[in-house]
């Protein structure tokens, strides 16, 4: 069998990026998402995911997907990858989402499995989903196994296993299901140049690469996109003791967002937002209609549980600026 010319996408930490709206007009809001677009991936992250969960994928239109995508390509330097969501109920739809991310300058697509009449997806319908979409994908494709949004359906490892070997553009798995012994199987399967296996949580980052994953797709990065970089660092340089001791504090701090992505989007408006340079962030990261704000109450345990977290993000943040301001002086001379 020939070698796959296709590659998977890089080892690291890669942050599903949230929706901004102006609330209004029920509108994106553009200026802000790129702010914010630009503040991730100068953090020290490997990649962004647009269109993931957290951004609210499927309250948008087929145009806001698109915009979406094409103002993080501007946003974010050339070589920094994308990963696209693309994710529908039927096969032609996302046939025609994985080619809109493909134009808007997307690497590479993330997919959830079909998943709409949940007794009626089997492993056979999804094995032929999966295969028939990267039969004719521009993009290589990231399974995404994430079942509290797919009727329950938890795709296991031989069924990834096998999806993955009926197709050289199948290069990549997010699990969101949180199996850490899927992780092990399927590191032990492939290599991370073939298919690379991404934890897709936060608290099972240090956990994950234990067991050979190659990083982690983690909503938290929204709030602390530096403190997940810094434990990738740390375990890849070998400080083992380092990354668990600031994995523990990132996953109890991690604790108030498994709530939601409301809450996801306030942590993210207190802190992360505000350092990206963005006013009424707060307002600006409320849920989209119909969907409620979080109460008051989880307001007050965000900043309670993350206090001690926000100050170690907090110094990373102005350790990367003080690198960068170094790059550009050095740039001058």
């Amino acid at each position: 069998m020939p070698a796959n010319p296709i590659k998977a996408p890089p080892q690291g930490v890669y942050v599903p990026a949230i929706t901004l709206f102006d609330h209004k007009t029920d509108t994106l809001e553009p200026n802000a998402q790129a702010k914010y677009f630009k503040y991730l991936a100068q953090s020290g992250i490997t990649g962004l995911v647009v269109l993931g969960t957290n951004a609210e994928t499927f309250l948008l239109t087929k145009e806001e997907r698109v915009s979406l995508i094409c103002l993080a390509r501007r946003s974010v330097p050339a070589n920094f990858p994308i990963i696209a969501g693309v994710s529908g109920h039927s096969t032609a739809q996302v046939k025609a989402f994985i080619a809109d991310a493909a134009s808007a300058g997307a690497d590479y697509a993330l997919l959830l499995p079909c998943a709409y009449f949940g007794k009626q997806t089997t492993p056979s319908v999804v094995k032929s989903f999966f295969a028939d979409v990267a039969r004719t994908s521009p993009l290589p494709i990231i399974i995404y196994n994430f079942p509290a949004v797919c009727n329950g359906l938890d795709l296991d490892s031989e069924l990834i296993t096998s999806i993955a070997q009926a197709s050289p553009k199948i290069v990549g798995v997010k699990l969101t299901c949180g199996s850490v012994a899927k992780i092990t199987r399927l590191s032990a399967t492939f290599s991370p140049e073939r298919f690379a296996v991404f934890g897709g949580q936060v608290d099972f980052l240090y956990g994950g690469l234990a067991a050979g994953s190659s990083g982690c797709i983690g909503a938290f990065g929204n709030v602390y996109p530096h403190v997940l970089a810094r434990i990738y660092e740390l375990w890849q340089g070998g400080d083992f003791e380092g990354a668990l001791s600031l994995q523990q504090k990132a996953a109890l701090a991690e604790s108030p967002t498994k709530a939601g992505i409301a809450s996801t989007k306030l942590s993210a408006a207190l802190f992360s937002c505000k350092r990206a340079g963005i006013r009424d962030a707060t307002a600006l990261a409320l849920p989209r209609a119909p969907y409620d704000a979080p109460s008051s109450e989880a307001r007050s345990r965000i900043l309670e549980v993350m206090a001690d977290v926000e100050v170690i993000e907090a110094e990373l943040w102005r350790g990367r600026q003080g690198e960068d301001q170094g790059i550009r002086i050095t740039a001058r001379l």
